[in-house]
């Protein structure tokens, strides 16, 4: 099959990492899952194809062309997306369009309106204006208004919600029967499993394998990610004489721009729990730890430290040092 990407051999030494010898490729009306445990190498591989670092030793092609030889005519065939990265960020959205469109032959107006619409941006608003799942948008935006053959996508995902993810990989099985060829960058396995055709798996720097998504499963994934047997299946006892330890009512907070980050937040921790805290990236994960240390400031609302007898400590309003000699330790 015509091949739109293809590596191999590609190595990277750095001092405590070395990316070695991997090889792999995508085919055209493909998307490929790519895969690895934190560190194992998939930001380095996505760095090295893209000319962002130097590899070491290896060859990388696109559309049959090599990589070192034809970089501008190549740039102009791929698209690439981020789930963290924004560029001026105090421009309109607006201008950033037309700055990005200077670099693009294909460059598409009607199709940037169209996402425009679909992700509901508003082009007179600047980045740092946006929510995080908002930013991702809009790098999404630009990535696909401009007819990209091979579409690069780095944790697309990581801010986005479940319902927005859904929608974004509509879109992209809509390209991939268009003919575009798509390379996804995740860590949630479920999400390679639901939208790819292959999955390529990386472990510590090395290439493991290439594998038909319809033969594998998130066991084999993980698996192949960690090189041994994973258990999915936690086993979590009830707990016992349970005693509250951490009791917050009604906390507000805002950010440096008056923006509410923290919206009426109750919530209770028991002695001798792990409790998790779940939500896309900018949701207020970081300001309500921040709250409970004493590094945010509170609008409104209480924080109580209770000891093993039920009497409480007030946190809200105390300093971080008070706090921290309180029992607290962010």
């Amino acid at each position: 099959m015509n091949e739109v990407l293809q590596i191999k051999n590609l190595s990277k030494e750095y001092p405590a990492f070395h990316l070695d010898n991997v090889s792999f490729s995508i085919e055209k009306g493909h998307i490929m899952g790519f895969i690895g445990r934190n560190g194992a190498g998939k930001t380095t591989t996505l760095k090295s194809i893209l000319h962002l670092v130097h590899p070491s030793s290896g060859e990388v092609s696109f559309f049959s062309l090599d990589a070192n030889e034809n970089e501008k005519a190549i740039k102009q065939k791929i698209g690439y997306a981020s789930g963290t990265l924004v560029c001026y960020r105090k421009k309109k959205i607006r201008e950033i369009a037309a700055i990005t469109s200077s670099f693009y032959d294909d460059w598409d107006s009607s199709q940037w309106a169209f996402y425009l619409k679909e992700f509901a941006l508003d082009d007179t608003k600047c980045p740092q204006e946006l929510s995080e799942g908002m930013k991702v948008k809009l790098n999404l935006a630009l990535a696909l208004s401009h007819h990209a053959e091979l579409l690069i996508l780095d944790e697309p995902t990581a801010v986005l919600t479940p319902q927005e993810s859904d929608r974004l990989f509509d879109i992209l099985r809509n390209m991939r029967k268009d003919g575009c060829s798509i390379m996804i960058i995740t860590h949630k396995l479920q999400e390679v499993l639901a939208l790819s055709d292959r999955v390529a798996i990386l472990r510590k720097g090395k290439y493991i394998d290439t594998v038909e998504t319809a033969q594998a499963n998130a066991q084999s994934l993980s698996e192949m990610m960690v090189g041994g047997r994973v258990d999915l299946n936690i086993d979590r006892p009830e707990p016992e004489n349970v005693k509250k330890r951490l009791v917050v009512k009604g906390l507000n907070c805002k950010n440096k721009e008056e923006v509410k980050t923290l919206d009426d937040v109750d919530l209770t921790v028991n002695a001798g729990e792990i409790l998790g805290i779940a939500g896309i990236s900018g949701s207020g994960q970081k300001e309500f730890l921040e709250a409970i240390a004493g590094l945010q400031a509170i609008e409104s609302g209480s924080i109580t430290l209770l000891d093993d007898n039920g009497k409480g400590t007030e946190l809200a309003g105390m300093d971080s040092i008070s706090i921290n000699k309180a029992g607290i330790s962010l």
